[in-house]
């Protein structure tokens, strides 16, 4: 009798520890995404459980004004735990701005897969300060099948950065093109490549990000192939003229890596 009460009693509690895991509210993901992200990424307000939620997702890069990127549906897939990983599904969609990603982490690895998300380009100034010289407008599309980085921010996979309908409060030519840099992990540098799709002003260029510093160096050429004229107020900024309106550029800059 002593062993079958006791069996029940662990029964008991091993499905009522599991009731309460599964009830775990929402907000245990809002706060651990909060915390994780050091604040950058908040979820307010939110509803459902820590596996299924929905929330108001917003994005904060001091000092620059928040920003909304609409209501987030999220996933977690409680499989994955048993293998020492986390895996969770993130939707979310508005208007000019939507995030569709699958996102696995184990000890000392993120992975982005099958991920695309597309944001107005005015964003990137909160992330790249050399944006913010250019006032940049229109779309800016990211997609990746693969994308990852361990601990010591080393990247392997890669993936696209298209900056659609491109334009700047620096030119009256909108739209100037659109553009493509490709992004290419290789240990501790991702390879960077810049091409043009189609527009007014042809980009093109190479690079390197030295993912351990966030060191962006990249060379790079601007050519006018329509509305020179129009173009020539930017054109100027860059240097000298190489013939044909053609001008060659440096960028220097950090993009550091703070995941982990």
């Amino acid at each position: 009798m002593k062993k079958s009460w006791l069996l029940y009693v662990f029964f008991g509690v091993f499905f009522y520890v599991l009731f309460l895991l599964i009830q775990m509210p929402a907000s245990w993901f809002a706060w651990g995404l909060n915390h994780y992200t050091s604040g950058r990424v908040q979820l307010d307000p939110i509803a459902g459980t820590l596996w299924h939620g929905k929330g108001r997702l917003v994005y904060q890069h001091p000092p620059s004004t928040p920003f909304e990127f609409g209501d987030m549906q999220w996933r977690i897939n409680p499989l994955w735990l048993l293998v020492g990983s986390l895996q969770l599904n993130w939707q979310s969609q508005k208007p000019d701005t939507h995030i569709n990603t699958t996102v696995r982490m184990s000890s000392g690895q993120l992975i982005l897969l099958e991920t695309n998300l597309v944001f107005p380009a005015q964003l990137s100034s909160s992330l790249i300060p050399a944006a913010k010289l250019l006032s940049p407008t229109g779309q800016v599309r990211l997609q990746t099948d693969r994308l990852a980085m361990d601990r010591n921010n080393g990247m392997s996979g890669g993936g696209d950065i298209q900056w659609q309908a491109a334009g700047s409060a620096l030119s009256p030519v909108r739209p100037l093109g659109d553009y493509r840099l490709e992004v290419v992990g290789a240990g501790k540098i991702a390879n960077l490549k810049l091409t043009t799709t189609r527009g007014a002003l042809e980009l093109s260029g190479q690079g390197q990000w030295q993912t351990t510093t966030g060191k962006i160096q990249f060379n790079g050429t601007v050519t006018p192939r329509d509305r020179v004229d129009d173009l020539e107020s930017l054109l100027s900024l860059l240097g000298e003229n190489q013939g044909g309106g053609k001008r060659l550029f440096t960028m220097n800059t950090q993009l550091p890596i703070d995941i982990f």
